[in-house]
């Protein structure tokens, strides 16, 4: 217990020190034989001192009076006590009732005192406020104005300003104009608005939701926050849970970026340089801070990203004996593993957490260091996804069974969080995992990657992200936000290691039982991670199953140059025949081109010639078809056609389509992706097997379904 003597009294302490005081000294003064008008001239002097003392201070007339009621009270009645005696009844009653009186006076003048200290405070914050704005009332003006001239609205209202605590910017708070105007309107503006302002490169508009839809903010940057030098990892190393935002960077106004991704799976999309593996660096960091979730890794390129975790907590002695990255897959038959056993810990929560999710009152398992959450970290996911990766059948199981795990695993706690070099559909050939990514953020990059990954209405743009580490992330259908991503480099890495060593939790034992025996040996042939063994040498590719040998001919390309289906083999006399009348037809194509070089006027012999050679080079009738029918009478889209005939059963994608072209036909001008969409959209031999490959229909003419 502790005893705070230099507290002023209270309501209750006051009145029995006052009373217990007059007491004494009556009692003492009558024993003495003091004059009773001794008490009233002490009172009177109290009273004049405390009234000096309550000017001083500022006090309320309620104050001074209460301080002059009590002096006289108890001088009045010390004067009496001394006179006949303080110890009757009838005056220790006066006493008690004084006492009493002035408790409940004290409490009333406090509660007074409180309200107007508050009525004061809120005086001098209006004040505060009404300064401000008259000090940036010109700036809400201009802005006002310049809102209505580029969003064409009229009547649009600056309300609000609010200067950036770091500088370099400030907040508009926005109203719009009766009509059905909404923030959106505004968004759509941005850059013409950065523009209008006259900003600095570099600087950019943020449109964002107000209080209403009928409301917004406008965050305008003044002065490039990613110049200079890049903003390092905070150096706050406590613990934190999956239940709490995950951090990797600032906002323009200086707030912190980042999410819950208790729910969220993520996918990040960034060219080389712009911060991709820094980014990811930066999410496993934050994880290494939670007590309640294990991070796993998939990096086929030699296990790059872990690398730096491991030998640093080696380094370091290992620190709490379980490493910061609890699995680690580097090897196509590891990264399946990895999948397999994750998947099936996700299938085993389900029933094996129910009563705990009914304890919890919640449809998702509550997580904790017991039951702790599994986050694979993935970096460039084209090792996976990609048109090429697909072809590996370890990798297309791997890939498939993650997509699974994305899919059904959210309410269990096992989620992904992805990198990509590229967000186009050659990279992530598989839209679900876009798709179900409820977090999704993009590095540098152009417009279209941006806005394959984002969509179109975030109106983000290779602007808002000027220098590598910048880019704009999206959670779910809120509008994208720009953000600088915090810099991690191998030093601050070994810091956290260290610092979150005991945090780690273990696999709890239902799911270890479900991840089986390849997660009890997922440590074997790893030394290479901690920097105790050289890195395996890569292992030499299979062999494509070897197809007859074919008489070289004059002009002739293999346009699906490493594209061997082998569980779909040619037959050998039929491989034979095909390949060679397709020689013959790109020999006779190459002669097509080149007197359509040399001549303003195209020949329709030619194209028949071509048309008829391919048909022959299928054992494929095509359909007659009138003139307005045709596919196209452009001269490439035979050349389409051909890879598309290659591709097989499976299909391919436009942007495959285009790579091939540019490899095997460097003279050609390779057409849009859209064009060639719209091409084989238009051709009655061709179909979508699955979404955006085509393929040649088989030979019957039925679809695949």
């Amino acid at each position: 217990m502790h005893i705070d003597w230099e507290s002023g009294h209270g309501p209750y302490t006051a009145p029995v020190s006052a009373a217990g005081s007059a007491l004494a000294v009556s009692y003492a003064a009558a024993a003495a034989g003091v004059a009773p008008w001794w008490g009233a001239a002490v009172a009177g002097a109290g009273l004049v001192g405390s009234h000096i003392a309550g000017r001083r201070a500022e006090l309320g007339r309620g104050d001074l009076v209460l301080r002059a009621a009590a002096w006289l009270g108890a001088g009045g009645w010390c004067s009496w006590a001394m006179t006949v005696g303080p110890w009757s009844g009838e005056r220790l009653a006066a006493l008690g009732a004084g006492a009493v009186a002035l408790g409940a006076a004290m409490t009333g003048t406090r509660d007074a005192r409180r309200r107007r200290d508050a009525e004061r405070t809120a005086e001098a914050a209006a004040e505060a406020h009404a300064t401000l704005q008259r000090r940036y009332r010109a700036l809400a003006g201009q802005w006002s104005a310049r809102l209505s001239r580029v969003t064409g609205i009229d009547g649009v209202q600056v309300v609000g300003v609010e200067m950036w605590e770091h500088g370099g910017g400030f907040t508009l708070d926005v109203q719009l104009p009766e009509g059905g105007h909404t923030w959106r309107d505004v968004q759509r503006v941005q850059d013409g608005l950065a523009g209008d302002a006259r900003l600095p490169t570099g600087c950019t508009v943020e449109v964002a939701e107000g209080a209403d839809r009928g409301s917004c903010l406008v965050n305008v940057e003044t002065r490039n926050q990613t110049a200079g030098e890049p903003r390092m990892y905070p150096d706050d190393y406590s613990p934190r849970s999956y239940n709490d935002p995950l951090l990797w960077g600032v906002h323009r106004d200086g707030s912190d970026a980042g999410e819950i991704c208790r729910e969220l799976c993520a996918i990040a999309s960034a060219r080389r340089g712009s911060g991709k593996t820094n980014l990811l660096n930066v999410w496993i960091a934050g994880q290494q801070r939670m007590t309640d979730a294990l991070s796993w890794v998939i990096d086929l390129n030699g296990g790059g990203v872990a690398l730096p975790w491991l030998r640093a907590w080696h380094k370091a002695g290992r620190p709490g004996g379980r490493p910061p990255i609890d699995w680690v897959a580097d090897t196509p038959e590891k990264v399946l593993a990895m999948a397999e056993a994750l998947l099936r810990i996700a299938k085993a929560r389900k029933p094996g957490y129910a009563d705990l999710q009914i304890e919890a009152d919640d449809d998702k398992l509550p997580v904790s260091p017991e039951v702790p959450a599994v986050i694979v970290n993935g970096d460039e996911i084209a090792e996976l996804y990609s048109s090429k990766a697909r072809k590996n059948p370890t990798l297309r199981r791997a890939g498939d069974v993650l997509l699974q795990v994305v899919e059904l695993a959210r309410a269990v706690a096992c989620n992904t969080m992805m990198t990509a070099l590229r967000a186009t559909q050659d990279v992530l050939e598989e839209p679900q995992l876009v798709v179900q990514s409820g977090l999704k953020v993009a590095m540098q990059g152009d417009d279209r990657e941006l806005n394959y990954l984002m969509g179109w209405g975030d109106k983000i743009t290779p602007q808002d992200m000027p220098t590598p580490g910048t880019g704009a992330y999206k959670v779910l259908d809120r509008p994208a936000r720009p953000f600088q991503a915090y810099r991690i480099v191998p030093s601050v890495i070994a810091q956290i290691v260290e610092a979150t060593a005991g945090y780690r939790p273990v696999l709890d034992e239902l799911s270890r039982r479900a991840a089986g025996e390849a997660y009890e040996r997922r440590w074997e042939n790893s030394d290479h991670l901690f920097g105790l063994a050289p890195s395996p040498a890569a292992a030499a590719p299979a062999a494509a199953p070897q197809r007859p040998e074919q008489p070289v001919r004059e002009g002739w390309t293999d346009p699906t140059a490493d594209w061997d289906t082998p569980e779909q083999p040619a037959p050998p006399a039929a491989a034979a025949e095909g390949d060679a009348a397709i020689a013959d037809a790109d020999a006779t194509m190459r002669r097509i081109r080149g007197e359509i070089d040399e001549t303003t006027e195209r020949d329709p012999d030619l194209d028949a010639q071509w048309q008829q050679l391919v048909a022959n080079s299928l054992g494929y009738t095509p359909p007659d078809l009138d003139d307005d029918q045709q596919p196209s009478s452009d001269p490439r889209y035979p050349i389409v056609f051909e890879i598309v005939l290659k591709s097989g059963p499976a299909g391919i994608g436009p942007e495959a389509i285009r790579d091939a072209i540019t490899r095997l036909h460097p003279d050609v001008e390779v057409p849009h992706a859209a064009t060639i969409g719209r091409w084989l959209g238009a051709d009655p031999r061709v179909h979508r097997p699955s979404y955006g490959r085509y393929a040649v229909r088989p030979s019957n003419g039925d679809t695949p379904r």
